[in-house]
């Protein structure tokens, strides 16, 4: 534990050494890796809900064609009313 505020420490005392190019590169380049993670970060959120979403819809085809009613399909799947009836559209179920 104390290392790593020794470590903290130190990089601070070494950005303190930067002059003034120095630090204004030292601070583009920190921004554009914030950037870059937080770029990351939301398209692995965005993926996340994206699989939860295509396993909702998995779920309701299959719930569909064992012949389960609407209702039960809404209940467990969360999705809307219409929004199973124009996947069963597409998928011709």
């Amino acid at each position: 534990m104390q290392e790593n505020i020794f470590k903290k420490v130190m990089n601070v005392a070494e950005i303190a050494k930067l002059n003034r190019e120095e630090r204004a590169a030292y601070e583009h380049s920190l921004k554009n890796y914030r950037d870059l993670q937080n770029v990351k970060d939301t398209y692995f959120e965005e993926g996340i809900l994206e699989g939860e979403k295509r396993g909702k819809i998995e779920a309701a085809v299959n719930a569909r064609k064992q012949g389960l009613p609407m209702d039960v399909i809404v209940a467990f799947t969360q999705l809307s009313e219409d929004e199973l009836k124009q996947i069963f559209e597409e998928k011709g179920l």
